[in-house]
């Protein structure tokens, strides 16, 4: 325990001040209560010699109180003061305040009879007395407010786990509902589509929620898909009807013999100068036309 660090609240400057001001208090009491029984106590309110001694005694002592802790506030960092080490520097204290009392007492108020290491035995125990039991007092008061605090920071800290895991598990639950939403929302088609050349080469994999249509030029098929909010093309060397067949079972219909589109990206179908075409739902998109033969076909997969 001797060798165990002091806790920091015991060289506070707030602790350090408590204690100060309650040691000035007690020692008043302390002495007006020992003078009954003590030889060598001159303090006194009635002689103006004495009270001025008396002024002068404890002013000396608390200066020396403040300085001492002073310096151990601004050593604290550099100095982990252990208990005996602690126990050491207020016996040091009791000792300076003690060789103080009793120069004065042996220099301006001697006692006949009384020999001076007599008189220092007799200022140590009251000084040891007078220090001992504030300073236990206040480090006790002090200790149980650094609990209280501690406690009541532990449990702000629970209660902060505890909302966060709540918010936690709302956002999971959340989560959960989204996806199975989405997933009941969804058709049984595969994400993502994967286009070959002619000769059976994987040239690109695409998610179809990104595919708008393809076009059909000569035999080439030019891809259009989103790709960072953009637009983007990409030229596929291949037949139209066997990205047809890889496409079976998606989203991807046929509407011209030009064309394959995404109904899911369909804003609607319209008609104009008896041309019926399909408006997507990117502006910067062009109409795709729907021939005769397709049209049913459109409807029956826009329906379903």
């Amino acid at each position: 325990m001797f060798e165990t660090e002091i806790p920091k609240f015991l060289i506070s400057r707030r602790y350090i001040w408590a204690l100060i001001t309650f040691i000035f208090l007690f020692s008043i009491l302390f002495m007006v209560l020992y003078d009954r029984y003590a030889l060598s106590v001159w303090f006194s309110t009635a002689d103006m010699e004495r009270f001025s001694f008396t002024i002068l005694f404890y002013f000396a002592a608390v200066m020396i109180l403040i300085l001492s802790r002073s310096l151990m506030f601004m050593f604290q960092d550099r100095l982990a003061l252990t208990w005996l080490q602690f126990a050491l520097w207020m016996m040091c204290e009791n000792v300076v305040i003690s060789a103080l009392y009793t120069y004065i007492t042996a220099t301006f108020f001697p006692v006949s009879g009384t020999a001076i290491p007599d008189i220092a035995l007799r200022a140590l125990f009251c000084v040891t007395m007078i220090l001992a039991i504030p300073n236990g007092l206040v480090s006790f008061y002090a200790a149980y407010r650094t609990r209280c605090e501690e406690l009541q920071a532990a449990q702000y800290e629970l209660q902060r786990v505890n909302e966060e895991n709540i918010r936690i598990k709302q956002l999971a639950a959340e989560r959960e509902r989204l996806t199975a939403t989405v997933q009941r929302s969804e058709p049984e088609s595969p994400r993502m589509v994967h286009l070959h050349d002619y000769n059976g080469n994987l040239r690109l994999t695409i998610n179809l929620d990104t595919l708008y249509y393809m076009e059909s030029e000569d035999n080439y098929i030019k891809v259009y898909y989103k790709h960072n909010d953009k637009i983007q093309s990409y030229m596929l060397r291949c037949r139209t009807s066997d990205i047809e067949k890889s496409l079976e079972g998606t989203s991807m219909v046929r509407c011209h013999r030009s064309y394959i589109v995404n109904i899911r990206k369909i804003q609607f179908v319209g008609e104009e100068h008896r041309m019926r075409y399909i408006k997507l739902d990117d502006e910067s998109l062009k109409q795709i036309p729907v021939s005769k033969s397709y049209y049913e076909s459109l409807l029956s997969k826009l329906r379903a």
